[in-house]
């Protein structure tokens, strides 16, 4: 889909919907399989199979939103817990990296749109099952927990979209697109977003109940309203009321007793995803080759990666000292080859970070489970958690440290810091554990703990920090700043060809809050 308008009335709800089967791509060379392996009409859903089938290639499209660092989320460069090459194809990345946009500049650089593509070809999709699901004949509960799915997925999507590019048009289901949508404002699409959530978590099963791994549960619903409640809370709508729903919602998840930390060794391992840390997971498959690009991305290119993504200087240096951090980033970068096409390990194995090619230390997490056997570039099949149960805990101790800490909500941050430690994550530790804590100490814990993950650029923006944050900025870093950001570079510039095939207004001209 190359704009939010173009070839529009595909998605809209009387058209076949297509289950396609999307295979892994590289960081720097695109390939595409897609298997149809089914055609079923949207208006003729039978039963479960059908709906299931239906659902597909939604999980699909986020999949591929997920599947590389970069293709949902370039503007989250503009974080400090990433960095990229100062070099190569990553020009792209440096424009956020750098603040080079702002008045509707570089709007037309390469990957802008995969995220932009992915997100409305989930809305689409949705759109089209919702409304299909109004005559299926499937069974009332089959339709609920399908109907649930969708709208989750659709406020994912546009949650995304608005946050990264402001306000977008209104699309729902049973809308048909004329091609002619102008830009809603920002506090109408937290309304639908809200709405949508709050069906979700109604309709959908609670996480011991969810049969397929991967799929969404009640449990999901309530982590992202927490989230999302947290952002309508801080800029650019500024609702301190909404601070007190996020909490609420944050308990909720916590109180249903189901999510638990991980021990630090042991979360990122390939056998411990889709644990009960995992709140909503993207899955990829060894058995269907659907590779997790995320090792490819965060590797330097000596050690077989693509130099995509690594930590700033100040981020790494101002991370506590201890396991996460340890679990966190590699100081000794793997140095590896090419031989017969297979990848070997080089003598040194490893150089420290200070003598490596990029001369920072390298993300470790990503690369735990990593997978060096079927390719020429690192890879893997592990789970991307979307949400874990840490970032719940974090955002409880965040609103609650807004509206007044509690000793749950200390308790909260706690657990997390333990774990952090190497410590059992129940176990009071008067090491580590705090009586109480600022909203920026507890963003900054945020930050650590959930360093690459998509979390921080959002963060920095809601609680208007990103300034402050860039001001720290190592003048080491060898991607050098165009600009310090101001709230002109809070807002992501609309993909070229939406902007140049629809009525949408770019970027900040089309920016409206409320």
């Amino acid at each position: 889909m190359l704009s939010i308008m173009k070839n529009i009335t595909k998605y809209i709800h009387k058209v076949v919907l297509i289950v396609a089967v999307i295979l892994s791509t590289h960081s720097c060379v695109d390939y595409l399989e897609e298997d149809v392996s089914g055609i079923l009409s949207i208006e003729n859903l039978q039963g479960q199979g059908d709906v299931t089938a239906a659902l597909a290639p939604i999980y699909r499209e986020m999949q591929q939103a997920y599947t590389h660092p970069h293709w949902g989320g370039v503007p989250t460069w503009g974080g400090d817990d990433r960095t990229t090459w100062w070099a190569g194809n990553k020009s792209p990345l440096r424009v956020f990296d750098r603040f080079d946009y702002g008045s509707g500049e570089n709007s037309d650089i390469l990957w802008l749109d995969r995220g932009w593509n992915s997100y409305w070809e989930i809305i689409y999709r949705a759109n089209s099952l919702i409304e299909g699901l109004k005559t299926s004949t499937a069974t009332d509960e089959v339709v609920k927990t399908a109907d649930g799915e969708a709208r989750f997925l659709r406020a994912l999507a546009y949650f995304h979209l608005v946050r990264t590019n402001g306000n977008m048009p209104v699309i729902l289901d049973g809308y048909t697109p004329t091609g002619d949508e102008t830009r809603a404002t920002v506090l109408e699409n937290y309304q639908h977003i809200e709405q949508d959530l709050r069906i979700a978590e109604d309709n959908l099963p609670g996480p011991s109940a969810v049969v397929n791994v991967g799929r969404v549960s009640s449990g999901a619903a309530k982590a992202l309203l927490a989230d999302f409640y947290l952002t309508w809370a801080g800029w650019p709508v500024n609702d301190a009321s909404k601070t007190q729903l996020a909490a609420a919602k944050a308990k909720e998840v916590i109180d249903m007793n189901y999510y638990e930390l991980l021990p630090i060794s042991e979360l990122w391992k390939l056998e411990n995803q889709n644990s009960r840390e995992s709140v909503f997971s993207i899955q990829f498959s060894e058995q269907e080759d659907m590779r997790n690009g995320w090792p490819a991305g965060t590797n330097f290119h000596e050690a077989r990666g693509w130099s995509d993504m690594y930590p700033e200087l100040q981020f790494f240096n101002d991370f506590p000292e201890g396991p996460r951090k340890d679990f966190t980033f590699y100081t000794e970068i793997p140095q590896r080859g090419v031989r017969q096409g297979q990848i070997f390990v080089r003598e040194p194995a490893t150089v420290p970070w200070q003598e490596s090619q990029r001369m920072h230390p390298m993300y470790r997490k990503f690369s735990i489970s990593e997978n060096t056997t079927v390719g020429n570039r690192t890879s893997g099949y592990r789970a991307f958690e979307v949400i874990r149960y840490a970032e719940v805990l974090l955002i409880y101790a965040e609103a609650q440290a807004r509206i007044g800490e509690n000793a749950t909500s200390i308790e909260a941050l706690n657990q997390v810091r333990r774990r952090a430690a190497g410590l059992p994550f129940n176990t009071p530790d008067p090491s580590v554990d705090v009586s109480t804590a600022t909203v920026d100490e507890i963003i900054d814990e945020k930050g650590w703990e959930l360093a690459g993950e998509y979390k921080r650029w959002y963060d920095l923006i809601r609680s208007e920090k990103l300034e402050e944050i860039a001001a720290k900025r190592d003048p080491a870093e060898n991607v050098d700043l165009v600009r310090q950001p101001t709230k002109d570079q809070y807002i992501t510039p609309i993909p070229f060809q939406a902007i140049s095939t629809s009525r949408l207004l770019q970027n900040p001209e089309g920016f409206r809050i409320q």
